[in-house]
């Protein structure tokens, strides 16, 4: 592998907003930066915008989300999501 090719799945950051891609061109969650008053909300989401992962008061704990829901669908890619975002085999903490 040359030095010059870009490691995937890695973050990049455009503007207000981050994306979490898998390859070239493929993003499948991004974190948008709302500025406020007070200081930023963090929006994060599937990139088609179809799953709401949460908001967030810092980039870091967006990100963090955004892993565990990659992780979660990629162990049981098959299971649904039923209300609030809870997988039937999820137990509410």
């Amino acid at each position: 592998m040359s030095t010059n090719e870009l490691a995937y799945p890695r973050w990049e950051r455009e503007d207000r907003v981050s994306r979490f891609l898998i390859g070239p061109s493929l993003p499948i969650y991004q974190i948008e930066e709302i500025k406020l008053i007070g200081g930023s909300m963090f929006l994060a989401s599937a990139s088609d915008k179809s799953n709401l992962i949460g908001q967030f008061e810092s980039e870091k704990n967006a990100k963090e989300a955004c892993k565990r829901d990659f992780v979660d669908k990629n162990e049981d890619p098959a299971a649904e999501t039923v209300g609030w975002g809870l997988k039937p085999r999820q137990k509410h903490r």
